[in-house]
């Protein structure tokens, strides 16, 4: 049967795009935070609709089973988009002590590096094989810095919700790289037997 405008192959459905698409919606999102910090509850609107497309667009994925390939490495990089606009965004226009948004951000902080050298760093490569898919670690470290956010947009317990973001970032950090440790150890044991 030929292949017309009303017919897909089977790797592909008509909505495909849709994962992509909710999850690149992040980063106008991140250019928008510098439009409604000064409004905390559009703020905490906004960060709960970047929230929502997160959830959307792996639920998305798994549903039209479009999972992996350009989604794998697109949703952590927009997340991170919106993660540093929105921590930059509050530092800079807000009076609460720039510390508190490097515990915010510590998960960044710490990732982006060790991210940058696993891809340089050639020697690294056959020890770590990173799978960019989010893991629990992950998901929390995300729910406990936009809590910490509202705490400082609320100026309610900001220095415990900073910590515990700092904290749980550096734990899912700790994860990514264990699990990438395994993930080289299984694909070295798999080649050797």
């Amino acid at each position: 049967m030929a292949e017309g405008i009303d017919s897909f192959p089977a790797s592909i459905t008509p909505l495909s795009w849709l994962p992509d698409a909710l999850t690149l919606s992040r980063l106008p999102m991140a250019v928008a935070v510098w439009f409604v910090v000064p409004w905390p509850w559009a703020l905490m609107a906004l960060m709960g609709l970047a929230a929502l497309t997160d959830v959307l667009d792996g639920w998305a994925a798994r549903s039209l089973g479009v999972m992996g390939g350009r989604g794998a490495w697109l949703d952590p990089v927009c997340d991170k988009a919106f993660v540093v606009s929105l921590l930059a965004a509050l530092m800079l226009q807000l009076a609460a002590p720039w510390w508190v948004f490097i515990l915010i951000g510590a998960r960044e902080i710490v990732q982006l590096p060790l991210m940058l050298a696993y891809r340089l760093v050639r020697v690294l490569r056959p020890r770590l094989r990173f799978n960019f898919r989010a893991g629990l670690p992950g998901k929390a470290a995300t729910v406990a810095q936009f809590a910490a956010v509202a705490a400082v947009l609320l100026e309610r317990a900001v220095v415990v919700m900073a910590v515990g973001a700092c904290m749980l970032g550096c734990l899912a950090v700790f994860y990514y790289l264990r699990r990438a440790a395994l993930l080289a150890r299984a694909d070295e044991e798999g080649a050797a037997g």
